[in-house]
């Protein structure tokens, strides 16, 4: 019989050795005979079972190695054929586009945590400042306050009553000339 003779209600099955099944189509398919319609939900894997088999240990898919995962069970459930190889081929595509926008994430994640960093030092730096020149004001207040208790207030003197005179020298003085100054700068020694 050839291919031609075929009709449309025979299962469109083929076997390993390449011949198509020649029984009629189940009432309830149409495209496969009771037998091979049996043989093919048996070997159709729960959808359910099937994801979580796919996205075992893969997290959110956030990481290389949460997508390495994920690769590596598309890997596994292709190699026991329950997922067709053109899901297999866009699961693939699809993590070569998680990979290449993790690392403009992972990026964009360093320059917040840089930020935060820098935002911290800087309120570190603020408080430092702050203690710092509140210490310093306390310590300028206290030599303040050390100073006005060493000078007492000095007493306001009556205009009409002479100053004392300072007490005559009760060392002799020499008659040997008094011995030169060193000079106090650059201009008076060229002079």
């Amino acid at each position: 019989m050839s291919a031609n003779s075929l009709t449309a209600d025979q299962c469109i099955h083929i076997n390993a050795r390449g011949r198509r099944c020649r029984m009629l189509v189940a009432p309830d398919h149409d495209s496969l005979c009771p037998q091979h319609l049996r043989g093919a939900v048996a070997s159709q894997p729960d959808d359910a079972a099937l994801a979580d088999e796919l996205l075992n240990s893969t997290g959110d898919l956030a990481s290389v190695g949460e997508v390495n995962a994920f690769l590596g069970n598309v890997v596994k459930l292709r190699a026991r054929r329950l997922i067709d190889r053109k899901d297999a081929v866009a699961f693939g595509y699809l993590s070569q586009l998680l990979l290449c926008t993790l690392h403009g994430m992972e990026k964009l994640s360093d320059e917040e945590r840089d930020a935060q960093a820098l935002d911290e030092v800087n309120e570190d730096i603020r408080k430092m400042r702050a203690s710092f020149l509140a210490n310093y004001a306390a310590r300028q207040a206290a030599k303040a306050s050390q100073k006005s208790q060493k000078n007492p207030s000095t007493q306001t003197r009556d205009s009409s009553v002479p100053a004392p005179k300072p007490a005559p020298s009760s060392t002799p003085a020499s008659t040997e000339p008094a011995a030169p100054k060193p000079p106090r700068d650059y201009f008076s020694i060229c002079t």
